[in-house]
This record gives C-alpha cells, sequence and structure tokens, in this order.
C-alpha cells in the first residue's frame, strides 16, 4: 500500500458523497489516516470471511462485489465504480465481510479504518444520516433483485442486467462491461452455458 500525497480528500473528485456533510477536521481526519492501493483486473480486494477492519472507497475502476455460495457458485450482488462506501453489514454484526470484492479492471482504491468511520457516525449527526441512507439505498437494491430473480424469465433478467450496466455504470449504450460470460451469469441469476445461449439469440 502507498499514500498518495497529490490528491487529499477535499480535492478528489471521487470522494463518497457523505464526506460533505464533515467538517475540515473531520475531513482531515480521514485524510491523514487514508492509505490506497492499485489492483490488476481479478484481483481480490478483500475475501468473504475476513475482517471488516476498513471502510473501501474506489478512486478509479470497476468492481465486483460477490457472495460465494455452495459448490463454488457466485452471485454478483453489485458492480461498482467510484463515489462510493464498500463497507459490509458484518460491521455492526460480526465484524466479518460477508461478500467479497475483486477488481474488474486495473482499480485504485481507498483504505480508511472503520473504526474512524464510527466515531464519526457518533459525533455527526449530519454524516450518521447520509451513512444510513446510503445502507438503506444497498438494501433496497439487494431487494429489487431478489424480485428480479425469483420473478423474471432468463431474457428480462440478462435484459434488466445490460440496461443497468449501459444506465448505471458506463452511462452509455456502448460499453466494454469487462465481464466474463460466466459472470454475466453470476450477475442476472443464471448459468453461462443460457448467458450464450440468450446473446446469441
Amino acid at each position: 500500500m502507498f499514500k498518495e500525497d497529490h490528491t487529499t480528500c477535499k480535492n478528489c473528485t471521487c470522494s463518497w458523497p457523505n464526506f460533505e456533510n464533515l467538517s475540515d477536521e473531520q475531513l482531515d481526519l480521514i485524510n491523514s489516516n487514508r492509505f490506497q492501493a492499485k489492483f490488476k483486473a481479478g484481483e481480490i480486494i478483500f475475501k468473504q470471511g475476513s475482517p471488516t477492519s476498513n471502510a473501501v472507497f474506489l478512486s478509479s475502476g470497476i468492481a465486483k462485489i460477490y457472495m460465494e455460495g455452495y459448490d463454488n457458485k457466485n452471485i454478483i450482488l453489485s458492480i461498482v465504480k467510484p463515489r462510493r462506501l464498500i463497507a459490509g453489514p458484518g460491521t455492526y454484526v460480526d465484524n466479518r465481510h460477508h461478500y467479497s470484492l475483486a477488481a474488474l479492471t486495473e482499480t485504485s482504491a481507498c483504505f480508511v479504518e472503520m473504526s474512524i468511520i464510527k466515531n464519526l457516525v457518533h459525533e455527526n449527526s449530519q454524516f450518521a444520516e447520509g451513512y444510513l441512507k446510503d445502507l438503506s439505498s444497498k438494501s433496497l437494491s439487494t431487494f429489487h433483485k431478489l424480485v428480479s430473480f425469483s420473478q423474471k424469465k432468463m431474457h428480462g433478467r440478462l435484459a434488466e442486467g445490460l440496461v443497468h450496466l449501459a444506465d448505471e455504470i458506463f452511462m452509455s449504450d456502448k460499453f466494454n462491461c469487462h465481464m466474463t460470460r460466466q459472470e454475466l451469469g453470476e450477475f442476472t441469476g443464471m448459468t453461462k452455458e443460457s448467458v450464450v445461449r440468450l446473446l446469441k439469440e
């Protein structure tokens, strides 16, 4: 890991929007305890089951959040890009990550001790409300994904996944999704073979 000295949390264009609710002193605290690392495509940023010692913020690139299920079958819960807090619900339950995070492209990520984030939640009510809104938004996204998996047919799930990538991640109808057919299947709740067949159709 290394710390960049040419970019701070105050002038970073990829910082988590909730940091706007912090005072300059609190933002300096985040910045002085921030460490940054680069990851190649496919590298694990953190592993399911590992301790939730740090909050993660992508400063460049995109990554996938996925749960490792039974029989080596994974489910991609979401694709993430910069300006998002990545810290699982296990932080307040058992201090364990309940999903893994891996880079889909060359990625740079900042790490901040979770204890600092927790202290700021206690000290700053606006920051705490922003934190709760962030968690609530992610929960709603997971609920919608559950409904899609259980009620939509395969064509609908694949279409929904591709539209999400176009509208929410790449902001364009033409994009290189940086995902394999296997990963598209894990993202849309189907097998690689089904994805290949549907794309051909």
